[in-house]
């Protein structure tokens, strides 16, 4: 039977303590790491925000925006176990990364050729962006995996990596909010193909072509896909884990499709939109950067009921405020919000899956929490939007306080887990 781990000493947090100890080969491959979050997040930078302006430009409804966005997040109920198993056959990290790139380019790319009428446009941008979606969704959660394994081999802070992705947003959403005063409405779609195409080559350039993971770590027949499967399933924890992510990071779907929207109806320009989308982005840079010490200090069961306590109060103020004076601290929020769940659940993961789980199990918690649950709330997003305007953020509201609900019962009953591990060495 697979063994969890518990080595505290091994945690996220703990090994950010010790980045001065990093060799200049160590370093090397943090910088490689660190480059290529930044290509990815450049691309996302630009969708996230954007893409549902460029989809109302080409004639789709709200409810049609909601339909597009959703359906690839609910289809990584399949696609993200899926990408996770096809990956684990492949013998490096890269490569599975590099061929995901490629399909998002060849996605992205298509949609740019959309013609017909409206109902045509509608199924082939549902069609191509969710295919586009998929092979950038799926290479999170791997990249996650490496850098994480990475970091604990060659004794590298994760989230000095991560932090290069999160500028790199900041970048593209200042940039492409400034270019769609000039450029108009296209270059939304340009910037994501060409970023797209930038992660496809940096994966086989950029990326270090190290092996996924040293088979001593795992018994051959683990490696059937049905037993690894059912293996996590299993895991009590690892469900709840999911459970609590998924509800706080499905809470920003109606932000991330309607956000910009509902700014530019106040009288905010897109120029301002990107600007409240990077200061968000900005308050995940510094507590990425800067808050390794609070990050120890709570631990990662703590940091998860901070971030759901965010959550609830963030939804709630966006619910009632346009002022611009209000929205730029709420939107510094998503330190905490967004980041703080982010790390506290990759963290716990790492924790309470067997050895050389790591990426199968991203990829699933991905998959549910980001993915399906996520893409459920913005397909309903569409409605809320139609009926309640800024009021769905209440919704999102109710929806972190079940996070929060979840995330003080798996604190709570952390002792209990470590009592049971200490039992039965499971």
């Amino acid at each position: 039977m697979a063994k969890s781990r518990v080595q505290p000493a091994e945690t996220v947090s703990s090994l950010e303590a010790n980045v001065a100890k990093s060799a200049p080969a160590q370093q090397g491959t943090l910088m490689r790491q660190a480059v290529f979050y930044a290509l990815l997040c450049a691309g996302t930078g630009a969708s996230l925000p954007f893409i549902p302006l460029w989809l109302g430009y080409k004639g789709m409804s709200a409810g049609q925006i909601g339909w597009i966005l959703a359906i690839p997040l609910i289809g990584r109920a399949i696609t993200g176990p899926l990408s996770g198993v096809w990956a684990d056959r492949f013998k490096k990290y890269r490569t599975p990364i590099m061929y995901l790139g490629l399909l998002s380019v060849l996605s992205y790319g298509l949609m740019g050729l959309g013609a017909g009428t409206n109902q045509t446009r509608f199924m082939l941008y549902m069609a191509l962006y969710g295919l586009g979606y998929t092979g950038i969704s799926s290479i999170t959660p791997l990249l996650d995996a490496m850098t994480l394994q990475l970091s604990r081999s060659e004794r590298f802070a994760f989230s000095t990596a991560r932090a290069a992705g999160s500028a790199s947003f900041i970048f593209a959403n200042i940039c492409l909010g400034y270019l769609l005063q000039t450029a108009g409405i296209n270059a939304v779609l340009v910037w994501t193909v060409i970023s797209a195409s930038t992660v496809a080559v940096g994966a086989r350039f950029i990326l270090p072509s190290h092996f996924r993971l040293d088979p001593t770590l795992t018994p051959s027949d683990q490696f059937v896909p049905r037993v690894r499967l059912a293996t996590l399933v299993r895991n009590r924890d690892f469900i709840l884990v999911m459970a609590a992510v998924g509800c706080l990071q499905a809470a920003h779907s109606f932000y991330y499709a309607f956000s910009t929207i509902i700014w530019e109806k106040a009288g905010h320009s897109s120029t301002v939109c990107g600007l409240l989308w990077a200061v968000a982005v900005l308050g995940e840079l510094l507590f990425l950067g800067l808050g390794g010490p609070l990050r120890r200090r709570l631990g990662p069961w703590r940091l998860l009921i901070l971030g759901a306590v965010a959550g609830v109060v963030r939804w709630t103020l966006l619910a009632n405020v346009s002022e611009l004076w209000l929205l730029w601290p709420l939107q510094l929020l998503h330190s905490l919000s967004f980041v703080a769940v982010y790390l506290a659940g990759l963290e716990l993961i790492f924790q309470i899956v067997p050895a050389g789980y790591e990426g199968l199990a991203q990829s699933i918690n991905s998959a549910y929490a980001s993915g399906v649950m996520t893409g459920i709330c913005t397909l309903l997003s569409g409605m809320y939007f139609d009926h309640l305007g800024a009021g769905g953020y209440y919704l999102m509201a109710a929806l972190a306080g079940i996070g929060l609900i979840v995330s003080i019962w798996l604190f709570c009953r952390r002792k209990q887990r470590m009592l049971d591990i200490s039992r039965t060495g499971i």
